[in-house]
């Protein structure tokens, strides 16, 4: 006997957390400033595109690694595991947050003067 596999179909609960118009929310947790954010991201975002999204949004690198409530924290060396946690991020109607770490290793780009 063959076990069908069906699509994954959304909860009501976790309805409100649905892709919609190929846009969705991922939340952000920054633990060095205790901030959470939430991004409004195309569906098929890259890692890469989404580390450019923060670091023009806050002007600082982050590094991204699985939600609080995954264990063991893992950082997102590739696009693939990036795009695996995007997939279960929802869960039991909960949008879980990423965690996005200061990037030591990159120097902090310098402040343009403001002008009045």
């Amino acid at each position: 006997d063959l076990i069908e596999i069906q699509p994954s179909s959304w909860s009501p609960k976790e309805s409100r957390w649905a892709p919609e118009n190929g846009m969705m929310v991922i939340k952000v947790y920054i633990p060095s400033t205790d901030d959470l954010w939430a991004a409004y991201v195309s569906t098929n975002v890259t890692l890469s595109a989404f580390e450019c999204k923060w670091l023009s949004k806050l002007n600082l690198h982050l590094r991204f690694s699985g939600s609080v409530m995954d264990t063991p924290e893992y950082y997102f060396d590739s696009d693939e595991v990036f795009q695996c946690w995007v997939r279960c991020r929802v869960r039991h109607g909960r949008n879980l947050p990423i965690v996005g770490h200061l990037d030591y290793a990159v120097p902090p780009l310098p402040h343009a003067p403001r002008e009045a």
